[in-house]
């Protein structure tokens, strides 16, 4: 959900209620001023009818005058005081019934006393408590259409800087080595924002080149000596007056050397594909790439005594082909590795995965940490531990979902993509 989206849900909600709560405090307030104003026509109605009794010495006739009706009552009881109550029953006016409020009071007329009770109908109060609702909720109508008028064209407007700078930050590439460049914005806080992401950006690009020529660096100073040491080795193997436990520890040493120098170059594989330096993709006919690839490995298997079945239809992946020989030749070399004789690869391809299968070892490995680097069989170290770790980060470059599982006796590796 987007910012501003979120940012107009609260707003509206809260905006809304706001309006509901003042229109029914408008409401309440409204109706309670007009009682009182009826309330104080009705006691200036009792003042005038007090006065009429006693300058004309008689009591008023019952009429409904004014939407004002009197009634008369002989009591032995007169009320002490004035009393204002509602209505108990409907006042008909023009036909229809309304509330009303009545005013109780008593009077002397002749030794007798007499309850009259005025009554006048709420029929005003209605109409304008009505009105200050309908002008409530029309307001509240007109200021959520405003607010969203508002946020479509002037808030959305304020946040494009903002996007810009997002648009900016997804082409940027460690690789580049022109600098990433965001629109200046007269808002403080997104120019403010924009600065420090320039800075981030520069100073990222700056350690990536400084770690890429290094780990480059590094890798050819590695193996130069490396190189050197192999050849002298290469020399004092082939020499006749070692004895058997001195050319064992020679050949040792030039395994050691041979291995140093393949997690070295494994190593600066890794690193080159962390830094997307194969980010070059094309549309490549998996189908055929799969049945160059096995012929080059037939005769290897054949060496191994290992049988393999291929099953492959059309279809096109898109990737970088230096990464797919890699992750190919990591996966056939590895099912060979750790298989056994007599054994069997079984290579599986659709339009969205490729399966490769194979025997093995009668037990299931780590699935959670065989893509992990220099992660080893206990019964096999012979190996550097990063040929599936250099799998797992060519598939993360390419968007592919790799997976192990062990079933049947096989060790399946899967791969999927869209």
């Amino acid at each position: 959900m987007k910012l501003i989206v979120h940012y107009n849900r609260h707003n509206f909600i809260i905006l809304t209620l706001l309006f509901i709560l003042s229109g029914i405090a408008s409401y309440l307030l409204t109706k309670n001023v007009l009682l009182r104003e009826l309330d104080e026509s009705l006691e200036d109605s009792m003042e005038q009818i007090s006065n009429y009794v006693q300058t004309q010495h008689k009591l008023p006739t019952h009429t409904n005058f004014d939407n004002l009706l009197i009634s008369t009552e002989v009591t032995d009881n007169p009320v002490n005081r004035p009393i204002l109550t509602n209505a108990s029953e409907d006042i008909s006016v023009k036909g229809k019934k309304h509330l009303g409020r009545t005013l109780t009071f008593a009077v002397i007329l002749n030794q007798q006393h007499y309850n009259i009770t005025i009554s006048k109908p709420l029929e005003g109060i209605k109409h304008i408590t009505r009105a200050v609702m309908l002008i409530t909720m029309t307001m509240i109508l007109l200021l959520v259409a405003i607010l969203a008028l508002m946020n479509k064209f002037v808030v959305s407007r304020l946040w494009r800087p903002f996007y810009s700078t997002l648009n900016s930050l997804k082409s940027f590439r460690l690789n580049n080595t022109s600098a990433v460049e965001f629109k200046k914005s007269n808002i403080d806080e997104f120019s403010i924002m924009n600065e420090h992401l320039q800075l981030v950006t520069s100073n990222a690009s700056k350690e990536y080149r400084l770690l890429k020529e290094f780990t480059e660096n590094a890798s050819h100073e590695f193996q130069t000596p490396l190189a050197i040491i192999r050849s002298k080795l290469d020399v004092l193997i082939q020499q006749d007056n070692f004895t058997e436990e001195q050319t064992e520890i020679l050949a040792e040493a030039y395994s050691a050397v041979t291995r140093l120098s393949g997690l070295s170059q494994s190593l600066l594989l890794l690193t080159k594909i962390e830094n997307n330096q194969y980010s070059e993709q094309q549309e490549l006919a998996l189908h055929d790439i799969l049945q160059r690839k096995t012929s080059q490995f037939e005769e290897i298997w054949e060496e191994n005594d290992i049988s393999y079945s291929l099953q492959v239809y059309p279809s096109i992946i898109r990737m970088n082909p230096d990464l797919l020989e890699i992750l190919l030749n990591n996966i056939f070399s590895n099912a060979a590795r750790h298989n056994k004789p007599g054994g069997v690869i079984h290579i599986i391809q659709n339009n969205t995965a490729l399966h490769i299968s194979n025997t093995g070892t009668n037990s299931a490995l780590d699935g959670e940490k065989i893509f992990s680097r220099f992660y080893k069989e206990a019964v096999n170290n012979t190996n550097n531990g990063l040929g599936l770790s250099i799998v797992k980060q060519i598939c993360i470059s390419s968007c592919i979902s790799p997976s192990y599982e062990y079933k049947d006796g096989m060790h399946l590796f899967s791969f999927h993509w869209k």
